[in-house]
C-alpha cells in the first residue's frame, strides 16, 4: 500500500511540475521563458500562406477594431500594415519576420503572457481567440516572411 501512495506523490508531483512550466509569464519574463513557452506553440501550418486569404479575416474580425486606424490604436500597436506590424508598439517590437518563436506576437495570441492575451479575455465573445488553425496559419505566415499580399 505504501508503494502505491509513494507512486501517487511522485506522479502527482511530476504533473505539479509540469503545470507550473505551463503557467502564463509576465510581460517582463517574456524573453527569458521563450524557449520554454515555444514548446507550447501550435506548429506553424505546412502551406503557403496568403495574407488576403488566410489572415486578412481574422485580423479584421478579431484584431483590427483595436489595432486599426479607426481610432487611437491599443498599445500603440497597428497590424492592418507591414510597416505599422513591424513597427511594434508600447511594448516594442511584436513581430519578427521568418521567426515566428522569438516573436512576442505569437506569444500574446496563444495566451501565454498575463494581460496581454490577444484578443483580451474580457472581449472575446465580441472578437474570438483564433483557432488553433489561425494560430498555426498566422505563425507560418510569421515564418515566411509578414507578406502583406494584398
Amino acid at each position: 500500500m505504501l508503494k502505491y501512495i509513494a507512486t501517487f506523490i511522485l506522479i502527482g508531483g511530476l504533473a505539479t511540475l509540469q503545470n507550473v512550466s505551463a503557467e502564463p509569464v509576465e510581460i517582463d519574463e517574456l524573453k527569458d521563458n521563450m524557449a520554454k513557452l515555444a514548446d507550447k506553440l501550435p506548429p506553424a501550418a505546412k502551406k503557403q500562406v496568403s495574407y488576403k486569404k488566410d489572415i486578412q479575416p481574422y485580423f479584421e474580425k478579431s484584431c483590427v477594431n483595436c489595432h486599426g486606424p479607426k481610432k487611437k490604436p491599443k498599445g500603440k500597436y497597428r497590424i492592418d500594415t507591414r510597416e505599422l506590424a513591424l513597427k511594434g508598439g508600447s511594448e516594442g517590437v511584436s513581430i519578427i519576420p521568418g521567426k515566428s518563436k522569438e516573436s512576442p506576437f505569437s506569444y500574446y495570441i496563444t495566451d501565454q503572457v498575463i494581460d496581454y492575451e490577444m484578443p483580451p479575455t474580457s472581449k472575446r465573445e465580441k472578437y474570438p481567440m483564433p483557432t488553433k488553425e489561425q494560430i498555426g496559419l498566422i505563425l507560418a505566415w510569421i515564418d515566411q516572411g509578414l507578406k502583406y499580399d494584398n
